[in-house]
């Protein structure tokens, strides 16, 4: 395939995505549109069928395993970081224009919290982040993004602190702890832990999660976590591509995603594009769904060589979700994360 191919079959794609996200599908398919747009962190998970837990990522590329964080090199004494949701200017100045419940002062601290999504150091082998109010939703209450676009991600929101420990090169371990809230009143908390084992160029990783009393409170419609959840999954990660697959819930067969296939795969054929592509098939459920995205402007190749990662550090993410029932498309999620690593 020539360059100048490539090149159409890119823009057909992000235009495609573009229609997709502001709706456009909505109205052709009479589906349920759900948005995701903005969001920090969640679209590469989705554009890979929520098949991400043995692979290794950047900030802005969150897997649900913590295990996988990755800042800088392990070799770097101190490093600091910070993100920047760029695409919560959008969002800010679309909710203070129905938003007067709140003082001057706590706008401007909400407006803090959606932009600066968080800070990060690595030390040696330890990588430490706080994030801060990342949006989250009820399991199955999709409710939450209906118009997400005109509204703060505060309305449900979750702050973390994660840390990942590179203790050898083949061995991560990680654990994660987060706190739920609707707005400034506390709904509980949450940890998982986590491993991610290398054995001559396969990745394989296991993780736990436990949400608080609550519920469980996921990142969009595709993550289907459950309210105590053991998820395990393999990955091949190479420089130019990723090929992932998981299993949810291993341990409680009454409860939701028991058993349920997640699979995904990443392809970066140029340094500023990565492609991405996965499904999963619901457990228990007529329902599957297929999943699609790509980044851009790989920001790897925007710094010196001291602050670069082994891993896709997208500035741009778009990721589409399709689900169907009986070959029937009932559902579809948009997800958009533009997030500069400083």
């Amino acid at each position: 395939m020539n360059a100048r191919r490539l090149l159409q079959r890119i823009v057909f794609f992000c235009a495609t995505a573009a229609v997709f996200l502001f709706g456009g599908a909505g109205r052709v398919w009479a589906l349920e549109w759900i948005y995701v747009t903005p969001n920090p962190a969640y679209s590469r998970d989705l554009s890979m069928g929520a098949s991400t837990i043995a692979l290794s990522y950047a900030p802005q590329s969150q897997s649900i395993n913590p295990a996988g964080l990755q800042l800088f090199d392990s070799r770097t004494s101190f490093h600091g970081t910070m993100l920047v949701n760029a695409g919560g200017i959008y969002q800010i100045a679309n909710a203070h224009g129905t938003d007067s419940s709140r003082s001057n002062t706590d706008r401007i601290f909400d407006d803090a919290r959606v932009l600066v999504c968080a800070g990060a150091a690595q030390i040696r082998i330890a990588a430490l982040a706080v994030y801060f109010s990342q949006p989250v939703m009820r399991s199955g209450d999709v409710a939450r993004y209906d118009n997400y676009r005109q509204r703060l991600p505060l309305d449900m929101h979750q702050n973390s602190l994660a840390l990942s420990l590179a203790l050898h090169p083949q061995v991560s371990v990680g654990g994660r702890f987060d706190r739920y809230y609707e707005y400034d009143t506390p709904q509980g908390d949450g940890y998982s832990y986590g491993v991610i084992l290398r054995p001559r160029g396969l990745n394989v990783g296991v993780q736990y999660q436990r949400f608080p009393a609550a519920g469980a409170f996921v990142w969009h419609p595709l993550d289907r976590r459950g309210d105590e959840t053991t998820t395990a999954g393999v990955a091949i990660e190479r420089e130019t591509y990723s090929v992932s697959f998981q299993v949810m819930n291993l341990t409680k067969s009454d409860a939701i995603a028991f058993l349920e296939p997640h699979a995904g795969v990443e392809w970066r054929p140029l340094r500023a594009l990565t492609l991405r592509a996965g499904g999963m098939q619901f457990s228990r459920s007529p329902r599957w769904a297929w999943t699609g995205g790509c980044g851009l402007i790989d920001a790897n190749w925007l710094r010196n060589k001291a602050s670069r990662l082994s891993v896709p550090d997208d500035i741009l993410q778009v990721s589409v979700g399709m689900i169907y029932v009986r070959g029937v498309p009932e559902q579809a999620v948009g997800s958009l994360t533009c997030v500069w690593r400083f």
